[in-house]
């Protein structure tokens, strides 16, 4: 399960790395396809030129780059070249795979490089070497993997279809809804359902399938169940509301799952009966939906579309709240521990405070917006001179002087940094939880 984590926040930061490509894409679909708000043959053409050749080689650039960094990503852009000349419907799947095995294999050669070859020679040869496995591995993928990858695809979209046909396309959130939880969610959405859906405008105009996973109704439902059943943390759970209705950012609820899995019931009711919504109205979106907030979904379902759509969103989110309430009112057996604030630190040590990392499992969600709350919680009270960022748990600067995570990730902390300062909350969100931090750090820091 660890394994499968980091695979999931791996991609979730190459995916976000890309997310404006993603929008910038949705937005040229739904208003200039041929069903869209403004049709224009050529406009859309760029979308779609866009979408099978620029997004499949940034995909694979930052996937190869983030194993590599010195040449990582261009070797995985001309492993690919080699699957994208034929069948460009693929081009995410065959990014995801080829580019960090590209990546990996050039880290290691690149250090047998540095250890074996002068260093008078090394550009020469490491470039050298770079554009032979470029060859190799593009006619590897053209010979190899892309006939392997055609047939997954072909089976795959032949499953979907079938689904479709049947009207049981709803019950895929029952294997959609945990992998949000556990940060597949991009796997799951950009590799399979996006490349069928965006083969879907042509012919229909929208698709069901853009919709599957962005649908932000399930999440919305859990928090307003945890907000009206723990009204002691109101403030925190419309914060993290608020998050997800108007920023899109799923990763808020995630944590309150993962610390009561029975959560996952009404999330996935809430999920299939918005679905079936969907399915009974014939609603889709016109485009790849880049974050999930409601807005950005209304905006991308397109002018037929957007009542049904909201009756979606909305059908999900009053099932998976209703299911929360019943299940949160329900005792939990196995109830985690409330433990309070944790506060862990050296006091020996003298050293000011300069740098405060806020950590969450993607470093694009909740920890960015923790920064964010604490640099305005800072400048409020006057301090200045220190550095808030926001990371994931496996990337943490080593030069941290404090780092603040929410206490469900205080174990994914790596050992390296067990010696840090750590503050941990109940939630990254809630600015009620910074005073005694400020205190500390005013004490600290003179």
């Amino acid at each position: 399960m660890k394994n499968i984590h980091k695979i999931g926040k791996f991609y979730t930061r190459i995916i976000m790395k890309n997310v404006g490509i993603f929008i910038f894409i949705g937005l040229l679909s739904v208003i200039f396809n041929s069903h869209g708000w403004l049709p224009n043959e050529d406009i859309y053409a760029i979308s779609q030129l866009v979408y099978k050749v620029v997004l499949p080689f940034m995909i694979a650039y930052e996937a190869g780059n983030k194993v590599e960094e010195n040449g990582g990503g261009v070797l995985a852009v001309l492993a690919l070249s080699g699957m994208l000349v034929v069948r460009s419907d693929i081009g995410m799947l065959g990014a995801m795979l080829i580019g960090p095995a590209a990546g990996f294999l050039w880290k290691k050669e690149n250090e047998w490089i540095k250890r074996n070859v002068g260093a008078s020679i090394q550009m020469l040869v490491r470039n050298m070497a770079l554009a032979l496995n470029g060859a190799l591995l593009a006619f590897g993928g053209y010979f190899l993997v892309l006939p392997i990858l055609a047939i997954v695809g072909e089976m795959i979209g032949k499953g979907i279809e079938f689904l479709v046909a049947r009207g049981m396309i709803i019950f895929l959130s029952v294997l959609i809804e945990p992998a949000k939880v556990f940060f597949l969610n991009n796997i799951v959405n950009h590799s399979i359902l996006v490349p069928i859906a965006m083969g879907q405008l042509d012919k229909t105009g929208s698709s069901i399938l853009f919709l599957l996973e962005a649908n932000p109704g399930p999440g919305l439902g859990i928090l307003a169940a945890l907000w009206f059943v723990k009204r002691e943390k109101k403030n925190e759970y419309l914060s993290a509301i608020v998050a997800e209705a108007a920023g899109g950012i799923h990763e808020v609820y995630f944590p309150y799952v993962l610390a009561d899995m029975r959560l996952l019931v009404p999330l996935i009711l809430g999920a299939i009966s918005g679905n079936w919504i969907f399915s009974l109205m014939n609603a889709g979106a016109g485009g790849t939906i880049s974050p999930g907030s409601v807005f950005i979904v209304l905006l991308m379902a397109g002018k037929e579309n957007v009542f049904g759509v909201m009756a979606g969103v909305a059908v999900s989110a009053l099932i998976s709240f209703a299911g929360g309430v019943l299940i949160l009112r329900t005792k939990n057996p196995k109830k985690p521990n409330e433990r309070q604030r944790e506060y862990e630190m050296k006091e020996e040590e003298n050293k000011k405070v300069e740098r405060i990392v806020f950590v969450c499992d993607g470093g694009v969600g909740s920890s960015a917006m923790g920064a964010a709350l604490f640099r305005r919680t800072l400048a409020s009270n006057h301090i200045e001179g220190i550095r808030v960022e926001a990371s994931s748990s496996d990337m943490i600067p080593e030069e941290s002087d404090l780092i603040v995570c929410q206490k469900e990730f205080r174990h994914m902390l790596p050992e390296s940094l067990k010696e840090t300062k750590v503050f941990t909350l109940e939630s990254l969100v809630k600015t009620e939880e910074y005073g005694c931090l400020v205190e500390w750090i005013r004490k600290r820091n003179g």
